[in-house]
This record gives structure tokens, C-alpha cells and sequence, in this order.
């Protein structure tokens, strides 16, 4: 989405009904307080309504104020691309740093709850990487839910990282250093296909693991949230947060997983590629770097997933983002963004060199 495409928020009778609460404003970045009460506070969320009306106009019922298209690149280009489960085509779009190549690549799954988003959600952060760490950045427009159910987006994004890895010579860009990513969703779907690239035999050079839902279980509509049904703290304390509450949570899985109780209830407690901490084994997973955010419900199953990695050997890192929510990642607009935003940008801009170009710490 495009800065010219971003439409006013729906502003419901009663201005600031979205307000943040007295009890969430401790530790809370000044930043953020004062871009969501000034842009957000006000507005209808995307999950307040059905999905047919909010893709009747995505731009209102989205705080997508301060994002930005980001900085130009040497060259970028969509190709469409063969997928398999079902079968099928998607789009990726291929970021081109200048210079000979054969160039590293990252392969970025965006975020959406795998029932919105697409190729401009995360465009600023694509750009950024590719001018910064000089590498190819492939983001991949894998279909969503409802119309494509769990699990085909996770098959989608699989199919492009063997796609890429199998049109390396084309594409220009060095099959033994693959990278793979993305925020929220992306993020889930990224530790998913760690487990395979391992399983298949696939060496990655990282997993950037940004937000991630590892372990939704919490978020079955029958079970009540309280400390015996939900080990992570920050659940129980961001649950009610006005800009990513339980229940936003709560309608992407109605349109991912399907508006059954039972048929959720069995997915998010039996199968592990819809919940990650689940995974029959840990063990020999590529180096991993993930990111939360304090304010963030999901951020506790986040670390608790790095912790599991941790404990079977694997290389980890996590790094925790101060005062900040879900999503912080995307408001990077360079005059109305969020200072963390940008910091998350030069972090995950240099943690990419190092991986692919075998830097140490600049």
C-alpha cells in the first residue's frame, strides 16, 4: 500500500473508544502512545468486522499511518511461480541490490494473521534490506484464508524457497546462502520451515523469526484465559491491548484454521505445523535470530520457542524490542515512524550481513 492509497480511518461516535488504558501506559514508548491515540484510538479494527466488509476497503479499517513505501532499489521485478497444495501459481517479487552477483537472498513471508496482507505490506522493509545488508530479498505473496486454508500458505512459501533454491542460476543468486523470514504469520511459517529445511536437507544460513505465533492454543474460544489455560504472561496481560487484542487474534483463526470449534480445537493441539512448540524434535534447526516486542501478547511463546531451540543445541538469538507493540515493525515511515522501527531495521539489515557475508559484529 502506498502512501497515496492510505485512506482516514472510520471514526466511530465516540472519539478515543480505543484509548489505551491507564494500566498499559507504564513502560509504553511515548512514541507509540502518541501515533496510536492521534491515528488509532478512534478507528474501527479490521477484525471489529466481517472480512467480506473489510476487503470492500482494506485502507480504512487499517492504522497503516505511518508506513511508507520505502527507499529506492537497483531493480525489482515479479515473477509468477509455480505451487503445489493445492496447485496453483503465486507472485513473488524479486529486490536486486546493483553489482555482478550471484547474490545471498532472503526469501520474507509477510504478516497478516495468513488472511491479509500482500507484496506491499512489508515493501519498506524488503527495500531496506536489500540496499543494506546487499543482498537479493524475494517477498513471497502466498494465498491466504479463507478462500486457500490452513495449511496452504505454509506450502506456498515452502514451494518458493525450493523454487528459489532450484532457479538459482536464473535468478542469479547463490544457492548455498539462503535466508528465510517474516513477522507475525510470516514468522510462525518461518520457524514451520526451519523443521523442513532441516528434514529435506536444506542448509539456511538463518531463521528471522519476528513476532512470532508459535503456540495459539490459548486462543481457542471455548477454553477460558486464565493462568492454568495459558502459560505465557504476557497473554494475560496485553489480552485486552486496544491495537492487537485476544480476539483479533481469535477472527484470523476463524478464517485460517475455519469457524469450528472442534476442528481448531484439534489442529492447534495436535498438529505442529500449525503450532510450532509442538515439534516432534528441535535438534539440528538453523541458526536462529528472533525478535518480540514488550508489549506484545504473543511475545512470551515467541522466546519460550527460542528457549526450546536453546535447549536442543541450537544457535539462538533474541533480542526483545522496549515500550513497543505487535506490529512495530511496520511503522517506519521516515517522519512519523517509530524509533524502534528503525532500529529494527539497521538490527536485522546487520544481522543478514553477517550471516550471508560471514561478518563479524560492526
Amino acid at each position: 500500500m502506498t502512501m497515496a492509497s492510505i485512506q482516514t480511518p472510520v471514526v466511530v461516535e465516540e472519539k478515543g473508544r480505543l484509548s489505551i488504558p491507564e494500566k498499559l501506559l507504564d513502560g509504553l514508548d511515548p512514541e507509540w502512545v502518541e501515533l496510536w491515540e492521534k491515528h488509532g484510538s478512534s478507528m474501527v479494527r479490521a477484525d471489529e468486522l466481517s472480512l467480506e466488509e473489510y476487503r470492500k476497503s482494506p485502507a480504512t479499517y487499517s492504522f497503516t499511518y505511518p508506513t511508507c513505501p520505502g527507499p529506492s532499489v537497483f531493480h525489482v521485478e515479479d515473477i509468477e511461480i509455480p505451487v503445489s497444495q493445492p496447485a496453483g501459481k503465486i507472485m513473488i517479487r524479486v529486490y536486486t541490490p546493483a553489482g555482478p552477483g550471484p547474490f545471498p537472498v532472503h526469501l520474507n513471508f509477510h504478516g497478516g494473521g495468513w488472511v491479509l496482507g500482500n507484496l506491499n505490506s512489508e515493501a519498506a522493509w524488503c527495500r531496506h534490506m536489500c540496499n543494506k545488508a546487499q543482498i537479493k530479498v524475494i517477498d513471497v505473496d502466498y494465498r491466504l484464508a479463507p478462500e486457500f486454508p490452513y495449511p496452504t500458505s505454509i506450502y506456498d512459501s515452502w514451494d518458493a524457497v525450493k523454487w528459489t533454491i532450484a532457479n538459482a542460476s536464473t535468478l542469479n543468486v547463490d544457492p548455498s546462502s539462503v535466508s528465510i523470514g517474516g513477522l507475525s504469520a510470516g514468522g510462525q511459517m518461518t520457524a514451520v520451515m526451519a523443521h523442513f529445511a532441516r528434514d529435506e536437507g536444506i542448509d539456511l544460513k538463518l531463521q528471522l523469526i519476528i513476532v512470532p505465533a508459535t503456540d495459539m492454543r490459548y486462543c481457542l474460544r471455548a477454553r477460558e484465559l486464565n493462568e492454568t489455560s495459558c502459560p505465557y504472561q504476557s497473554v494475560l496481560l496485553y489480552h485486552d491491548a486496544p491495537w492487537g487484542p485476544l480476539g483479533r487474534e481469535q477472527w484470523f483463526l476463524k478464517y485460517w484454521l475455519g469457524d469450528d470449534d472442534a476442528t481448531q480445537e484439534k489442529i492447534l493441539t495436535k498438529e505442529w505445523i500449525c503450532t510450532p512448540v509442538l515439534a516432534p524434535s528441535f535438534k539440528n534447526l538453523a541458526k536462529a535470530h528472533i525478535i518480540t516486542a514488550e508489549f506484545d501478547l504473543e511475545r512470551d511463546e515467541g522466546e519460550y520457542y527460542g528457549q526450546l531451540m536453546q535447549e536442543a543445541g541450537n544457535e539462538v538469538t533474541m533480542k526483545r524490542y522496549p515500550g513497543v507493540p505487535h506490529a512495530f515493525g511496520h511503522f517506519n515511515h521516515p517522519e512519523r515512524g517509530l524509533s524502534q522501527s528503525f532500529v529494527y531495521i539497521e538490527d536485522t539489515s546487520r544481522i543478514l550481513r553477517q550471516v550471508h557475508f560471514d561478518k563479524s559484529e560492526e
